[in-house]
Order: C-alpha cells, then sequence, then structure tokens
C-alpha cells in the first residue's frame, strides 16, 4: 500500500509525534506492505527520522520507503545508523 506521507501530514516533517502517529496508524491497518512516499517531503528533522525509525523497527509492518530526496537522505540515513547500529 502506498501512502504519500506529504499530502498526509505535510511537506515538513518536524516531530516525533508524527512518525509515531503514522506508523500507529499503518499497525491498524490490515495489511503487510507498506511504501512510504516521501516525495512531496521538502524537510525534516533529525527528531522526527530518529522517532520514525524506532517506530518501524518496532512495528510488525513492512515498511520501505520512495522518493527521498538527497538532503532528506542524509538525515534519514543518520538516523537509521543510529537506531539500528
Amino acid at each position: 500500500m502506498l501512502i504519500n506521507i506529504g499530502a498526509e501530514f505535510g511537506t515538513h516533517l518536524e516531530t516525533s509525534e508524527v512518525a509515531v502517529e503514522l506508523i500507529d496508524i499503518l499497525n491498524k491497518i490490515p495489511k503487510d506492505d507498506f511504501i512510504i512516499d516521501f516525495k512531496d517531503v521538502s524537510f525534516i528533522t533529525m527528531n522526527f527520522a530518529q522517532a520514525y525509525y524506532n517506530a518501524k523497527y518496532q512495528s510488525e509492518k513492512r515498511i520501505s520507503e520512495i522518493n527521498i530526496s538527497d538532503e532528506i537522505s542524509v538525515v534519514m540515513g543518520a538516523a537509521d545508523e543510529a537506531c539500528n547500529p
């Protein structure tokens, strides 16, 4: 299932609460595979990214990401490494 996170949560993802809310919503949907589309996202904070990966790794869902800009990729990569060394 494809989720356009920018359309659902906005182009600036700044808080850990948004990340946790996203994964909580996915956990309630009776599907196992999700693709999070970052095409409309122009900014994320490390706070959002770390909370996203922490919640993602705790979820039993298979969650992947697409259309991540180079700038966002740097933040996401650092957060992923911090959460999953």
